[in-house]
């Protein structure tokens, strides 16, 4: 474990990796504390995991694209958070049972909880970590924004401050 975390040491402290660290709400112990640690890179992570082209087709491994998707989104996030007039601090939200929240994105009066999705097609149904949490879970007593961002064109609106945006949003105009 000591020479993991001298690697992981090694690699925050070149801006390989950046850590995200989980969010918990206090309420319970039933919160996953773990941090999630997503290349910079993308290009460099599928590089090194000896990823081709083809690992991304039909009969490639689904898992490939989505911790690579997710990698991806969190990056550009976090460049673009600089240019925000709000202050976020940004973790990541995980339950025993299962649920979990791929971003959230703190200020002092809100949070924006993201889902990213390696599709590209958005159903209602996709957003059922966020919607629990922001109803029953941990995020109900703040006022909470979720966006599900997946590999589509069209901007979406579920209702309630829940969104589902391409991807491409996040480097265009919204």
């Amino acid at each position: 474990r000591d020479t993991v975390n001298q690697y992981l040491d090694v690699l925050l402290r070149l801006s390989l990796i950046v850590k995200l660290g989980a969010w918990t709400s206090g309420e319970s112990g039933r919160e996953i504390k773990n941090a999630k640690y997503h290349f910079v890179d993308t290009g460099m992570a599928t590089a090194l995991r000896h990823l081709t082209t083809r690992s991304f087709g039909i009969d490639g491994h689904p898992a490939a694209l989505g911790g690579l998707a997710e990698s991806f989104v969190f990056a550009e996030i976090i460049r673009s958070a600089a240019h925000q007039e709000n202050d976020f601090r940004f973790h990541h939200w995980r339950d025993q049972r299962g649920r979990e929240i791929d971003i959230l994105a703190e200020s002092a009066f809100n949070i924006v909880a993201m889902e990213v999705k390696a599709s590209s097609a958005a159903r209602r149904a996709d957003l059922k970590h966020l919607d629990w949490f922001a109803t029953r879970g941990p995020g109900r007593t703040r006022t909470l924004t979720s966006i599900l961002f997946y590999f589509g064109e069209r901007k979406l609106s579920f209702g309630n401050r829940r969104y589902a945006l391409p991807v491409s949003c996040l480097w265009g105009a919204f």
